[in-house]
């Protein structure tokens, strides 16, 4: 007889982050926008991103759709967002 035994233990702890450094205008930027697929996020987020274009003359819009509410944002698409948007909304929540 055999046994498997795991090490319940977890790796090391990732280095902390801080915040990324506030932009001081919105004006012709860039907007991110993170699409949870929550049940009407597309509505809501949809409705927010015309409020922001309206008042600050956004350049462009990208929007990324995560494939569920429970996964994370895809690594591609994070580094995406990052190269080319100035600033990420990312919701909805509960």
């Amino acid at each position: 007889m055999s046994f498997v035994v795991y090490n319940p233990t977890s790796g090391p702890t990732p280095e902390k982050m801080g915040m990324a450094p506030r932009i001081e205008n919105l004006k012709n930027g860039v907007l991110g926008v993170i699409d949870n697929g929550k049940t009407n996020s597309d509505t809501v987020l949809n409705r927010i991103v015309a409020k922001l274009s309206e008042r600050f003359s956004l350049k462009d819009v990208v929007i990324v759709k995560k494939h569920s509410v429970s996964h994370a944002v895809k690594d591609d698409a994070a580094r995406m967002l990052a190269q080319k948007c100035d600033f990420v909304l990312a919701g909805i929540g509960d």
